[in-house]
């Protein structure tokens, strides 16, 4: 996995989880010692960045999911399921889940990158890498990407449409959260151009709401329908900033992005890989069995310089469907 991109779509929903499952949480004790030898590891490291501290939710449907920036989930890092389903009946089926992936080097050294409950460690941060081959992070960056970005298809619909008949939508004002959306890497940091997908409408290559530029859901489908070859460019871009498969996906959709370099691996103690990880939680408001179910879409970029050999990734997940210990 060299400078590749591997996007993985997963979901979690009520039906189907008719077993039985035992999930072990962390002991408080194992919890106090671990956590202890996790901060003086981050403080001896210079300029390291500090593990995520944010998170939101998906609430569009019958599910209520906690999302924390730091690549894990549907907890609420302490000891508190956060995955509701029925929403509203304080009745919850998931307890944890999280991105593991690993691999090795060329020469047989383990790579690794998992995360499990954050009182034992931590090997994700939240922010982009650099795209020259040293796949680094400042902690300025981490902490200015340690945000959560909650975006609605719906507001995009009438945006699309108050351009299409301003006249028709008097009293409209563009939601604040268009202005703030991530779609621009800091070239000058050494980060990639583009960040979060969005639709150059004027196509000069830039995230302007004013020009009619927009967090791109593919709202017509358009993508579907276009041969392959009008969709590549040599930056595989699309409209100047749109991954050919990686739009916005959902009626509700949380985009961040975090990597595997920011820190020391204090959760697997494995050696960092270089990874940027570019996620989306999203759900949908149907009639339908897609009501009780939340999406999961991981973009992963491999920053480094190496190529990463038998590469494995999966979403690790401790399910309590309402009692951990039966």
């Amino acid at each position: 996995m060299k400078k590749n991109i591997i996007t993985s779509l997963l979901f979690i929903g009520l039906f189907g989880l008719a077993m039985g499952s035992y999930a072990r949480k962390v002991p408080v004790a194992e919890n106090r010692s671990k956590q202890e030898g996790t901060q003086i590891r981050l403080k001896s490291t210079a300029e390291a960045c500090l593990p995520g501290a944010v998170s939101t939710e998906l609430k569009i449907n019958n599910v209520r999911a906690r999302i924390n920036s730091g690549g894990d989930m549907w907890w609420d890092l302490a000891d508190v399921s956060e995955y509701e389903v029925p929403y509203g009946s304080k009745m919850t089926s998931m307890f944890a889940g999280a991105l593991w992936i690993g691999g090795t080097d060329i020469n047989g050294q383990l790579k690794l990158a998992a995360h499990r409950y954050s009182q034992v460690g931590n090997d994700f941060f939240p922010g982009p890498l650099t795209i020259d081959g040293t796949a680094a992070v400042s902690a300025e960056t981490c902490i200015k990407y340690d945000k959560m970005n909650v975006i609605y298809r719906k507001d995009v619909d009438e945006f699309l449409a108050w351009r299409a008949n301003p006249s028709e939508y008097p009293d409209y004002s563009i939601p604040a959260y268009f202005s703030t959306y991530p779609a621009m890497g800091d070239e000058l940091q050494g980060q990639s151009k583009f960040l979060a997908p969005f639709f150059d409408a004027d196509e000069d290559l830039n995230y302007d709401p004013a020009d009619g530029d927009y967090p791109f859901y593919d709202v017509d489908n358009h993508l579907c329908h276009q041969p392959d070859a009008t969709l590549e460019t040599e930056q595989g871009i699309v409209s100047g900033g749109i991954l050919a498969d990686q739009v916005l996906k959902g009626d509700q959709t949380i985009w961040w992005v975090f990597n595997d370099k920011g820190n020391v691996h204090t959760e697997t103690q494995g050696a960092s890989i270089g990874l940027e990880i570019r996620a989306q939680a999203f759900a949908f408001s149907t009639n339908d069995e897609i009501n009780n179910m939340t999406f999961y879409s991981f973009e992963i970029i491999n920053r480094s310089t190496y190529t990463l050999q038998e590469t494995y990734m999966s979403l690790w997940t401790d399910p309590d469907l309402g009692y951990s210990h039966d």
